[in-house]
Formats: structure tokens, sequence, C-alpha cells
């Protein structure tokens, strides 16, 4: 595998874009000055700041990269390198009291940016019935002796239990599932949530085996209201759950009731439960209320000839997306990309649809940044479009055709598409926009 192919970079449809670097393996925050001295070829590193929704970085996170374990320090700081990977990394996150998250990346990354959702934590006794309800409107009812250990012991102290809603465009995953048919699909969420269960030792517990308990998740502000496809059936929803160590949301059948306003389905224990693992087996963790695409698209963002300076004190460039949902929907979100990240994949999104993808400049980036740019698209975007203002500038266009297979998309070697694919073009997304700037 040759550097350019280990420099590519990996993004989720909400845009989680990487970079790439590698250095000696360490255990704590480190000078990330030190990469340079790194073996690419055989070691991928990652450094990153985990905050909570509220902005306040988190010490004492598990950060886990494909089975390698760190843990953050007091200014919510990790720094770890890993075995190179061809088929990725997986990221995750977890602390009691914050939503658990799973990220995926084809490189390695320094100076990530995580948050993690605060959690609504509900105190009750686990010998009686028990309903928790969030302001978001996320319900959960528990019955009575149903909550037990690693040991499969029932809990009988004081129970913590956690319920987080995650953003319809930053859950777990890459918006990659399994259906019960086996078949890879991408989704489209209407509604995810975090429930885990811990006991005042903080150790995780999680449905007895055969025990249930049921959910009730709301459909997002975001999102609006439930999609009129559903209804019709011209969409299939389904409720998934994630399987951290696959990195994939799998469907399980959940006894799901769809109603106008939210999703309503049960949580059942398993023989498999884990002290050290609570959101990937059993009952609780992370389930979604999701649309399933078979044939989605993909899109290529790129920037060219961008100056040192464009990218300001920060080292990063804004980047603004919406992304069209079953409902026509426009769902916002927006992320950062730096000099060392010369593109981005969007993929999973809906296929033959208008999007939106704009660009702002940071301060201390010299005017002439956005006074000198140029955005074109394939295919020629919207009437109107671009736009351009003294920070940046916008662009709407068509996501074109299904590139012909989910998650990821593959070039026709059978590797990730990296920005040598996008130097030659031969990458399989159907649609493509570009920044170009000068001084």
């Amino acid at each position: 595998m040759n550097l350019r192919r280990l420099c590519s970079i990996f993004v989720v449809p909400a845009l989680l874009a990487t970079g790439c670097g590698a250095l000696e393996d360490s255990k704590a925050v480190g000078d990330e000055t030190r990469e340079a001295n790194a073996d690419l070829a055989t070691s991928a590193v990652f450094s990153g700041t985990v905050r909570n929704s509220a902005g306040a970085v988190q010490a004492g996170v598990t950060v886990v990269i494909n089975g390698i374990s760190r843990t953050t320090d007091t200014t919510g700081r990790y720094f770890m390198s890993v075995v190179a990977s061809a088929n990725g990394y997986v990221l995750t996150l977890r602390k009691n009291g914050l939503a658990s998250a799973t990220e995926f990346y084809s490189a390695g990354k320094t100076n990530l940016n995580h948050t993690l959702e605060t959690g609504f934590v509900q105190t009750v006794s686990p010998t009686v019935d028990s309903t928790v309800t969030t302001p978001s409107g996320v319900k959960v009812n528990l019955k009575a002796n149903t909550l037990v250990n690693a040991s499969g012991v029932p809990a009988t102290g004081p129970v913590s239990i956690t319920v987080a809603s995650y953003d319809p465009m930053r859950m777990p995953g890459d918006f990659t599932a399994v259906n019960s048919s086996g078949q890879q699909v991408a989704l489209e969420s209407v509604g995810a949530v975090f429930v885990g269960a811990t006991d005042a030792s903080g150790a995780a517990l999680n449905l007895a085996t055969g025990a249930t308990a049921t959910g009730f998740i709301p459909v997002p502000t975001q999102v609006g209201s439930m999609p009129a496809c559903v209804s019709d059936g011209t969409c299939r929803l389904a409720m998934w759950k994630f399987n951290e160590t696959t990195g994939k949301w799998e469907e399980k059948s959940a006894s799901m009731q769809v109603g106008p306003t939210g999703t309503t389905f049960t949580m059942q224990g398993t023989s498999s439960i884990s002290g050290a693992v609570p959101i990937s087996v059993g009952g609780l963790g992370m389930w979604n209320a999701d649309i399933e695409k078979r044939e989605p698209a993909c899109t290529i963002i790129e920037l060219v000839g961008f100056p040192e300076t464009c990218f300001g004190t920060t080292g990063t460039v804004q980047f603004s997306l919406k992304l069209p949902n079953a409902a026509g929907t426009l769902m916002p979100r927006t992320d950062t990309m730096s000099q060392a990240s010369p593109f981005i994949v969007l993929y999973n999104i809906r296929a033959n649809a208008l999007q939106e993808v704009g660009i702002t400049f940071p301060a201390g980036a010299p005017t002439s940044c956005a006074k000198n740019l140029d955005i074109s698209s394939t295919p020629a975007a919207a009437a109107g479009y671009p736009l351009y203002n003294t920070t940046g500038g916008v662009t709407r266009f068509n996501s074109g055709a299904p590139w012909g297979g989910t998650g990821y998309p593959k070039d026709p070697g059978g590797n990730m598409v990296d920005f040598e694919d996008v130097a030659l073009g031969t990458h399989p997304c159907k649609s493509s926009v570009q920044f170009k700037t000068e001084l």
C-alpha cells in the first residue's frame, strides 16, 4: 500500500473528516510534532479532545481504536497509535453519564474534536417497576428485578439510568447497517437513543436473559414529523441496534410500533452480558428507528489550490452541509477540514436529491481567500447558485445516481476511495464539488 492510499480521507455522511499521520506508540497525550518521525506504513496516529454537549472537557473517557484502549487526561485529551489497517479504524468513546459514540476513519487523524451527548440520568430502584422520561420525550419503561450485572446477579441497590438522544446526523457509526436478510444497507434516522444502566459503583448493568423493557423514541425536532413514506409504505422503517464490534447497525424485530410522533419498541436481554462493553451486548444500548436505503449516492468534496494562510489561525476551514431526508427536509451539519485533508467523501446519502455544501474561512484568513473563491460542481449548480459572501460561499447541486454499493465507496481495485482516486477520477461517486481559491 503506497503513502497516497494511507493518507486517504474517511468521512461519515455528516462530515467527519480525517487526515493522516503516525508515530511510535504512546500511552499518554504527546507532542504531535513527533508525527514526522512515525512509520506511516505500519501505524496510524490519533489524538483529540472529548467534550460533553455543553462544551466541557471530559477526563476519564475510555477511547478504544481497533481494540486498543486509552483514557483521556484531565484536559479531555488522548493520544495513541495503532497498527495500520486497510479496513479503516473504529473509534469508540465511553463514559458513564454520557451517550457513547463510535466514529470511523480510513487513516490516522490528530487534533480531533469529539462531542458526547450529555445523558439524562435518573436514579431508580431495580426492585420495582420504573419509568424514565427525558425532557426531549424519550421514554424507557423498566420492569422490577430485570437488571443484572456482568455475572448475571440481579441489581439490588440504587441504579443510575442514563438516556440520551442523538442528533439524527451524528448518530454512532457511518449510517451503514445490516438488515434482517443479511443485506448491507444505508440508514436515515428518524430518532436514535442511548440507554445505559450502572450500579452505585459505576459497574454496567443490562437486561437479564429474556427480560424486556420498552422504549419510545420521538421524531427529532430536526426531522419535523414522521415521513409520509413510512405510513404509505413507499419506504421501509425498522428498528436497529448498534454493534460496536462490527461498527454497523443491525436490524432487530423489537416489536416496533410506529406513530405520527415517534416509535415504540421493545428491548430484550440476551445471554451475552459484559461489564466491559455495556453498549454492544444485551438489551440496552444504542437504538435507532431508521429508514432503510438500498441504493445510496456519494459525493466528493475537494479543496484545490488552497494557500496555507487561508486556513487561518485555527488551521481549518468550516464546511456546512444540508442533506435531504425522506421528507425532503434539508438536514444541517457543520464540520471542519484541514490542509492535511484535501478532500472528503459524503456517502450513504440520498441519491438524485438536491443537497447543499458551503465553506467558511476562519478568523485570520486573508480576505482574498473568500474574494477569489470559485465553486464548481458536477452535476451543475442549481439556479441561483453558487452564492458568495465575504467569508466564503455555498452551492446547491444534485447528489447524483447511486454509486453501486453501500458504506464507504471503493475504487475499481477494491480500495477505499482516496486522494489518488480523486485526482485520477477513478472513484464511483456520480457527484462532486470543488472549492478553489488563491491569494
